[in-house]
């Protein structure tokens, strides 16, 4: 869950979507719920990742945990995925629990603040076998409103040093360093560049991030839509097929094995899958 600074108004939507996807889950279903918060100490607030709610099927320690978000001073998002892998699916499904493991992460999925980057969390999370589903909440508009005012003025956001230097990094590697360290000193129009190129690159991680693991992306321009798209991705979670094969490769290298599914004789159908998996190590 990506709970921003936001009014108690936004809170209660971004509440209100989550209980949908809570009220959507099957009998036996578990969930735990992970979200942003501030980490406590003096000085400007630093956002954390905070586990809410470990994994559980009991529906009302996830309701109180969704009662107690609050809001936070940025987007670890990668850390959060990182975390995720690390803790929760650290360990692989128990055999009297069976079914599918997946991450649903309401976001923008633009990262301000986070340690790690994008493709050391894709790979934590494909190495465990999880699909990714990303409810894509828009919030471009509001961001960019602010990111245009003065940075004495109230209301006003400003790109994070983390957020400028992976913009270098990745659209202008041989620009100097010093060029991007001080938000407050550029223009308008390269304040807006960025943010555009950061949130194109945000839903292009993502969009890559759920076809290679058999997950999908939904598009919520509100967070009204966003609660129908949590009952959605419930609904398609408790729905899969499972295929099984021996693999001609039986060498236990720990190394990542491309697999590809295809639908014979059926038109107009398609198949979402993962990429592959990783073989286990000796």
């Amino acid at each position: 869950m990506e709970r921003p600074s936001a009014s108690p108004t936004l809170l209660g939507l971004i509440r209100d979507a989550a209980n949908a996807f809570i009220n959507a889950l099957r009998p036996g279903d578990r969930v735990a719920l992970v979200a942003f918060n501030n980490a406590p100490g003096n000085g400007a607030p630093k956002a954390m990742v905070e586990l809410l709610a470990p994994v559980t099927d009991d529906r009302k320690v996830l309701r109180r945990a969704i009662e107690n978000l609050g809001t936070s001073n940025g987007t670890p998002f990668y850390d959060a995925l990182g975390r995720i892998a690390d803790q929760i699916f650290r360990d692989p499904p128990r055999p009297e629990i069976r079914g599918r493991r997946a991450v649903v992460a309401l976001t923008d999925g633009v990262d301000s603040t986070s340690d790690s980057g994008y493709e050391e969390a894709r790979a934590k999370l494909l190495h465990a076998g999880v699909a990714s589903y990303f409810i894509q909440v828009s919030t471009e508009d509001y961001v960019e409103d602010r990111l245009l005012k003065d940075c004495q003025d109230d209301g006003r956001l400003t790109l994070s040093a983390k957020q400028l230097e992976r913009f270098r990094q990745l659209f202008v590697p041989t620009a100097q360093k010093e060029d991007y360290q001080d938000f407050c000193r550029m223009g308008q129009f390269e304040r807006m560049d960025i943010s555009r190129k950061l949130y194109n690159l945000a839903r292009r991680e993502m969009n890559e991030m759920a076809r290679a693991s058999g997950g999908k992306n939904f598009a919520a321009a509100s967070l009204g839509e966003a609660r129908a798209a949590f009952a959605q991705v419930a609904n398609e979670i408790g729905t899969q097929y499972s295929l099984g094969y021996y693999p001609s490769n039986k060498t236990r290298d720990g190394r990542f094995r491309q697999i590809k599914v295809e639908l014979r004789g059926v038109k107009d159908a398609s198949v979402r899958a993962r990429d592959g998996y990783y073989a286990p190590k000796q």
